[in-house]
């Protein structure tokens, strides 16, 4: 076995004209692998920084509107302008949802740190009869969970961090919420069977 000077080896065969016509098409053949195999890894790269379809992964789906802000399955939004409490009661319907129920104190410090300053409509309210129980839009009893301050018949969350009461024809902001699509995904599948 000979090789020839400047070859580093390559060549193995006589005479030196076989050696060169060796040593090209490898160098070739060592590019495209070389080219290939960079393309390849670029492929796996982007492929691997692609978002799940949605179909996959639930979290890459936009739960709430644009102008809503999500929290613990639900959708609310918090109005620019202002309304009385049937006005904002429609408002809110028109966008399939209420005006917002609390059920639980997390509730509550949620919707009073992103209302800022002005009151909000909520979804309590009561008969105008004296001495009839507070409920909810949805028709539930209110369960005491906050005190309600005030003699009015609706309720809305005021800028001292708590719940009071007013004539449901006051103008003021209000607060919707509807489930998020993801929650409502889920009870219609359970709905449906």
């Amino acid at each position: 076995m000979s090789t020839q000077p400047g070859l580093t080896g390559l060549c193995v065969s006589e005479p030196p004209r076989n050696c060169k016509r060796r040593t090209v098409p490898l160098t070739v053949t060592l590019t495209i692998v070389f080219l290939g195999l960079i393309i390849a890894v670029i492929v796996l790269a982007v492929q691997s920084y692609k978002l799940p379809s949605a179909a996959l992964d639930p979290s890459a789906v936009p739960y709430c509107p644009d102008g809503w802000v999500g929290y613990q399955g639900r959708c609310y939004y918090f109005s620019k302008t202002e309304g009385n409490w049937n006005y904002s009661q429609s408002q809110c319907s028109a966008f399939s949802a209420s005006l917002a129920g609390i059920d639980s104190e997390q509730d509550m410090a949620f919707m009073l740190r992103y209302k800022g300053k002005p009151d909000h409509w909520i979804g309590l309210w009561r008969e105008q009869e004296l001495g009839q129980p507070w409920k909810w839009v949805n028709g539930t009893e209110f369960n005491n969970l906050f005190v309600v301050r005030g003699g009015g018949d609706c309720g809305y969350l005021n800028d001292e961090n708590g719940v009071s009461s007013s004539r449901c024809t006051n103008e003021r902001h209000w607060i919707c919420t509807k489930p998020d699509e993801f929650t409502k995904a889920k009870e219609d599948a359970v709905e449906g069977g």
